[in-house]
């Protein structure tokens, strides 16, 4: 059975909008490659597949993956110039386009030339930011930036023969966990190497050079065994933990980031600080939205009338929505949001907390909580079910958000540990089958709405599970329900603009519109 990850795999990144998987994604993957390339780029390749090829220009694809070859970080403002600086240095872009390729539709490769020499990389975004580097010229490998890793390429001798000789100089690698891949020997590091130790590596007979490469997040690499694999089995074990569900929480994510309680409470704490910013900075005023598809500012509109009092839905549900649309129009705005699992959700969990810290005084350490549950529950998702648009549609990103947002709600009020299992079911199958249909490209139509009904989904949910309400199909077997829909979803409603709204009339002709534009612009 999958190992769920950090509850910051989902949390997470802090990030420059449109897209966790086909901007922040793209960043990590670029980052990763300039780690690898190492040297003045003179001339880049870019082949783009599957979602991609339809919708990188709108998710920006294009300027995260050449910002993080310049060294941008997920969360760097420049991201939007990145392009335009590359030719600025005489770096020759080229992209390819593949749409019909049966490789995973969030597949990047770099054709990398420079002073060095040239390299091909081949990644994957997976969701919500997180990648995969899983080709390395002809080597398959899998590498995901958790850790930091030191990669000789071999060339006349047996990768084995290397091995020995790397043990015996005594330098801090983890020798015991090395991995060889065709003529790659990779190495997880203690700690990263000085300029005597790669050099010492480089002189070694046969190794041809040598890469490190650093870990690319702020929390440590995954160590220990998770203490549950289900949800089942954590409310288990959340009855006999002193702390309840949320002691049990800390628990579990101190020993799989190997953060301390405090630290990974003051983690969250920054997160929220980023959500909040997000959620009522997208209120001042309109928001200037890359695509133009949407005003920029309806989420103002909203917030109006709850000032105003005229909103038919009480007064917590409709300003949550207003912080919700705010908070992806800064989004889709490329503004400062975090993932929560994704871009594309990264309004239902600032609007459901934000409403509820207003209006009901919640304490921050209580949000806190919060975060940590819906964290918990989206890592345990994550693990058996990708949450990535083109890869599961729109349920895999507001659908696990409003679940997640709903676990999240039941916490602040002081609910049971079962009873945010009971929410969190509610909401997720409630959503199951929600299609991921982009109009033109950007992630504008219908993504920014649809945080709105992940919000109203979690208040739902979360107040029948209060109330005694339960899912009949347990909370684990819904999971496994929305991967059985996810793999059963055609691709053209899994973020390709093919399909669902993305193919009506109106759509192809602002996708039309959309396309001459970033051609004036290039």
């Amino acid at each position: 059975m999958p190992e769920p990850g950090s509850i910051f795999d989902i949390l997470g990144p802090i990030m420059t909008g449109p897209s966790s998987s086909h901007t922040a994604g793209a960043v990590r993957i670029g980052k990763m490659a300039r780690y690898l390339a190492d040297a003045e780029l003179k001339k880049v390749e870019i082949t783009f597949y599957g979602s991609l090829a339809e919708t990188y220009k709108g998710h920006m694809t294009d300027a995260g993956l050449v910002g993080g070859l310049l060294g941008m970080s997920v969360d760097s403002p420049d991201i939007k110039n990145a392009l335009a600086k590359a030719r600025e240095e005489g770096v020759e872009l080229i992209i390819h386009l593949n749409k019909s390729s049966d490789k995973n539709p969030n597949t990047i490769e770099l054709n990398l030339i420079s002073e060095e020499g040239q390299i091909f990389i081949e990644g994957v975004t997976i969701g919500g930011g997180e990648i995969l580097i899983s080709r390395i010229n002809d080597n398959p490998i899998a590498i995901r930036g958790k850790e930091p890793l030191l990669i000789l390429f071999v060339e006349g001798r047996k990768i084995s023969d290397v091995q020995i000789d790397v043990a015996k100089l005594g330098i801090d690698v983890d020798t015991k966990n090395a991995k060889e891949s065709g003529d790659l020997l990779i190495f997880p590091m203690m700690r990263s190497p000085n300029k005597s130790d790669l050099n010492t590596m480089a002189s070694i007979r046969g190794v041809r050079k040598v890469k490190f490469i650093p870990m690319l997040y702020d929390y440590g690499p995954v160590r220990g065994a998770p203490l549950f694999l289900s949800i089942s089995e954590m409310l288990s074990k959340a009855e006999k933990h002193q702390g309840g569900l949320v002691g049990l929480v800390e628990d579990y994510e101190m020993n799989r980031s190997v953060l301390t309680k405090s630290a990974i409470r003051e983690k969250l704490k920054k997160i929220w600080i980023v959500m909040k910013e997000s959620a009522h900075k997208g209120l001042t005023g309109k928001n200037p939205v890359v695509g133009g598809l949407v005003p920029g500012d309806d989420a103002k509109r909203l917030f109006e009338n709850c000032k105003r009092g005229t909103t038919v839905g009480g007064n917590i549900l409709p300003l949550a929505i207003a912080y919700a649309l705010a908070a992806m129009e800064i989004n889709a705005s490329m503004g400062r949001v975090c993932a929560a699992p994704t871009a594309g959700s990264c309004g239902v969990l600032p609007g459901v907390l934000c409403a509820v810290e207003e209006k009901r005084k919640i304490s921050e350490e209580v949000i806190v909580d919060a975060l940590l549950v819906a964290g918990i529950y989206g890592a345990i998702i994550a693990s058996l079910a990708p949450v990535s648009g083109a890869l599961g549609g729109c349920q895999s990103e507001v659908g696990v958000a409003s679940a997640m947002a709903a676990a999240a709600l039941v916490i602040t009020v002081g609910g049971q540990p079962e009873q945010t299992a009971q929410a969190m079911a509610i909401a997720l199958k409630n959503i199951l089958g929600l299609v991921c249909d982009p109009v033109a490209g950007p992630v504008e139509v219908p993504c920014i709405k649809r945080n709105a009904i992940g919000v109203a989904n979690a208040f739902a949910a979360a107040d029948m599970a209060l109330a005694g309400i339960k899912s009949v199909i347990p909370p684990d077997e819904v999971i496994y329900a929305l991967r059985n829909v996810q793999a059963l979803l055609p691709p053209e409603l899994r973020d390709t603009t093919l399909g669902g709204l993305g193919a009506t009339e109106t759509a192809l002709r602002l996708k039309e519109e959309w396309l001459k534009k970033c051609s004036s612009l290039e």
